[in-house]
């Protein structure tokens, strides 16, 4: 009877501290890593050594031009967790004030948990030591808003044991839509920064040709804060995103829809494409700009239009040989720095495949990318 006293005491203990974490979480919020490491006691060695292949992955502190920068993204890769591997896949890139990031993986094993980490930089040669985000719990993908421009570093790192293939994806689109209606970014011909009045100012705005007549749109929900035909813009109007969002400038308008305090929807039209302003002499056009506290920002990385990525690649081994002497390289561009020569049939692990090229790991640990004509793929192990 007492066995069974003690027995229900600590069943109710135990679903008492579950409740307790379950509340917690809901509040706290941790990421799918922190969640993990609660499975783990502070002496466990396989952790540790799993969690100090992390932690010195993000605490490599080089130059930019000593490590993987990729070129641009869209990126999409197809690649292999190994038991054996415990060092994250790691890729660093530029983002923009104006862009969403996404990341996105994908497992043949539905079962594993993937752990992703995204990493500012303070300047070209720190990283910062805490996530600026990781994914939730069963979750393999995460997306968030760009505030500061610069170098960014996504870790991702599997579970312990892990043994599949993966694909991923990382890419970004913009947080607002394009603001004239039926155009996209081939219509833009003039972009922020250039020379404006012989060199006495610069363009703080793109410019946008359509023909004449054509609806300019709201890009966002908000209110017109703002009309009327003045200075360098003519008809122009204001658009106030939030209450202490950004504002949004749209100038040369032919003709004006929309009245001061109008609240509208993403896709109402606003005015009409012209040539009015200091624009008399040029194309009909929309010169759009955007506002902050700090004044004229970039407007373009927020109207850029992208396209979803898809995967073509495929990856049917993961060891090759080299069929000649090859050249690797930081990056997946034949212009990237270079890391070494591998010499023909030196024999390499295949991590990744990208387009045309392949992320290898050479018997001494050394990482980097060669072109597909180098390798002979054989069969998995």
């Amino acid at each position: 009877m007492l066995k069974k006293i003690l027995y229900t005491l600590l069943l109710l203990a135990i679903i008492s501290c579950n409740q307790i974490q379950k509340a917690t979480d809901a509040i706290t919020q941790p990421s799918a890593r922190e969640v993990y490491a609660r499975g783990f006691e502070k002496d466990d060695s396989i952790y540790n050594s799993w969690n100090s292949a992390f932690a010195k992955a993000y605490q490599k502190k080089v130059l930019p031009k000593d490590q993987n920068v990729l070129s641009g993204l869209p990126y999409t890769t197809v690649g292999t967790y190994s038991s054996n591997n415990l060092i994250p896949y790691r890729y660093t890139f530029t983002l923009a004030a104006g862009e969403i990031f996404h990341a996105e993986v994908e497992n043949n094993v539905d079962s594993t948990a993937i752990f992703l980490d995204l990493f500012t930089w303070e300047n070209d040669s720190i990283i910062n030591p805490t996530p600026r985000l990781s994914n939730a719990p069963n979750e393999r993908k995460f997306t968030t808003k760009i505030t500061a421009s610069g170098l960014y570093t996504l870790l991702i790192q599997p579970e312990i044991g892990t043994n599949s293939s993966f694909t991923l994806k990382i890419y970004t689109t913009p947080q607002y839509g394009f603001p004239v209606s039926g155009k996209d970014n081939k219509a833009i011909q003039s972009f922020w920064g250039a020379s404006r009045s012989g060199g006495k100012r610069s363009h703080e705005g793109v410019d946008i040709f359509a023909a004449r007549g054509t609806p300019v749109v709201a890009i966002t929900d908000g209110m017109v804060s703002s009309t009327g035909n003045r200075g360098l813009g003519g008809k122009q109007l204001w658009l106030r995103d939030g209450i202490f969002g950004q504002s949004l400038y749209y100038a040369h308008l032919d003709s004006i829809i929309a009245t001061t305090g109008k609240r509208v929807k993403i896709g109402d039209t606003l005015g009409l494409v012209g040539n009015t302003g200091n624009a008399r002499t040029t194309p009909p056009h929309l010169h759009f700009g955007i506002y902050n506290r700090t004044g004229a920002i970039n407007p373009y990385p927020y109207i850029k239009q992208t396209e979803m990525p898809t995967i073509l690649d495929s990856l049917s081994s993961n060891l090759g040989v080299l069929k000649n002497n090859g050249t690797m390289r930081l990056s997946p561009t034949s212009t990237s720095e270079r890391v070494g020569t591998l010499k023909r049939r030196d024999t390499v692990l295949l991590l990744e495949k990208t387009g045309n090229w392949f992320h290898i790991r050479t018997h001494d640990s050394l990482q980097g990318y060669l072109y597909k004509t180098a390798i002979k793929p054989v069969p998995f192990t």
